[in-house]
């Protein structure tokens, strides 16, 4: 097939997907069924993530007494209480060693491959000492994050020659760097669950404190949405208002 008819029969169909994803209010007491959740979260997976170190988990919670708190945590919202799905979608930047140790490992299976490219295989060294060197002198600050000051200033020196990349050091910066990888998850999965069919709210007035104790989540961990999901219900779109594109986007 042409590819331009692939492009002219698909993007029309991405586009009915982007603009069918609102964030709903009130749903049904229709389940999404398992196959199509899993799915979802497959595709959530193959959101971009800084590094690969992808350190965000999505906790989709079942259990009916923890579900009922969880509910109360989101102050009862329309969307927390009528959702039969609440996704708890959690930054965990303390998961970056994890990430590394994967990666090597895929690494060394990814060398021995026969079929691999020349070209790829020149770059696998690059790649590995990324993640036996640069990710720990990014990453491992200390205990109570003492090296971050350390670090900063060895790169603000450094930035005086020439651009580098500054961090992100320390549990603040951490925190931000791992919540922006896990937003760009959770953008995928409500557009995956919109492919299907089936509707997400992302909520962000909730308890953080309580909800981490709910889901016994140690304090490195951040929590960046929940997202309810579930089929809409009567009247559970409310008016969405956006303005003119030159608000929010420049040429420099």
């Amino acid at each position: 097939m042409n590819p331009d008819d692939d492009a002219k029969r698909l993007v029309p169909a991405l586009v009915e997907v982007m603009r069918r994803r609102r964030s709903v209010r009130a749903y049904s007491a229709e389940p999404i069924p398992d196959t199509v959740l899993d799915a979802c979260f497959d595709l959530a997976i193959l959101a971009p993530t800084s590094h690969n170190l992808e350190c965000w988990q999505m906790i989709d919670v079942r259990d009916p007494h923890r579900l009922a708190a969880l509910r109360r945590v989101c102050l009862d919202q329309p969307a927390a209480v009528s959702a039969p799905h609440l996704i708890v979608a959690v930054a965990r930047p303390d998961l970056w060693r994890r990430g590394r140790a994967m990666m090597l490992d895929r690494i060394q299976q990814e060398k021995g491959d026969p079929t691999l490219s020349d070209a790829t295989r020149r770059f696998m060294p690059l790649f590995e000492k990324k993640y036996r060197i640069l990710i720990p002198f990014l990453f491992e600050d200390g205990p109570f994050h003492i090296l971050a000051p350390m670090k900063r200033f060895l790169f603000w020196l450094r930035a005086r020659l020439k651009p580098v990349m500054r961090g992100p050091f320390g549990r603040h910066e951490q925190a931000l760097w791992a919540v922006k990888t896990a937003a760009l998850a959770c953008e995928n999965l409500m557009i995956a669950v919109s492919a299907y069919g089936f509707d997400t709210c992302p909520m962000e007035g909730f308890d953080e404190p309580k909800l981490k104790r709910l889901l016994g989540l140690p304090r490195a961990a951040e929590i960046v949405m929940v997202i309810a999901a579930g089929r809409r219900g009567e009247d559970g779109v409310v008016p969405q208002f956006r303005f003119d594109r030159a608000h929010y986007v420049g040429r420099a």
